[in-house]
């Protein structure tokens, strides 16, 4: 990742509508704290912050009254709707020391056929601080139906391992709706028996009775 770099100003005010208040202005409420320092109460500017934030950087460098604070983000704190940032926290970080990030994964090609589902959207990497990608590529261009991605199949960058079980399920392609529903019909079709005669009429054994019957046998 490339990195990123934040001017923070301190944070003297304090509750909700003070947050307001600097929402208003376009100041982002943050907290710094971890590896044994002063915890800082500062504020950012948002829209920096929300671009690089949607973009997948999450280690950056801001730029405070005592230094500059290597730091990865913790939390980000949305309102009630979840549409608006309202705080969001950092920990320091030590550049020589490894940390553990979710880093989004990158669809790359479509598929052929078949129904592409994803259901982890992020792996856990391990890496130093300054080797993080910015996320992980996943090529399924050649990928056909019945296919699965597990996280063992995928490929580390340099410097990089991940934290996740390698069996977990990346993503798979599936078949659409209605070519299960086909293949269901056509194996229904194959296990059911012949249709039987129907029969017309009594049994012959019955009929020869009710003959003698009427002869008074």
């Amino acid at each position: 990742m490339d990195e990123l770099i934040f001017e923070a100003q301190p944070r003297s005010e304090y509750g909700r509508r003070a947050s307001n208040a600097y929402r208003a202005q376009g100041l982002l409420p943050a907290n710094i704290y971890g590896l044994g320092k002063e915890n800082l109460t500062v504020t950012i500017d948002t829209k920096e912050f929300t671009r690089a934030f949607m973009s997948g950087q999450r280690i950056v460098t801001i730029n405070t009254a005592g230094g500059q604070e290597k730091s990865v983000v913790k939390e980000v704190q949305y309102d009630g709707l979840g549409d608006e940032l309202v705080h969001v926290d950092f920990t320091r970080i030590d550049i020589h020391q490894k940390i553990t990030l979710e880093v989004a994964l990158e669809i790359v090609g479509t598929v052929v056929a078949g129904v592409l589902e994803v259901p982890l959207k992020e792996v856990k990497v391990e890496s130093l601080p300054a080797g993080f990608p910015s996320s992980i590529p996943v090529n399924i261009t050649e990928l056909k139906i019945g296919d699965v991605i597990r996280v063992g199949d995928l490929e580390a960058p340099e410097g990089c391992t991940f934290a996740d079980e390698p069996e977990t399920l990346v993503l798979q392609v599936t078949a659409p709706v209605e070519m299960e529903e086909e293949a269901a019909v056509e194996e229904g079709a194959e296990g059911e028996s012949p249709d039987e005669p129907e029969v017309v009429g009594k049994p012959k054994d019955e009929d020869s009775e009710e003959a003698a019957e009427e002869s008074g046998e």
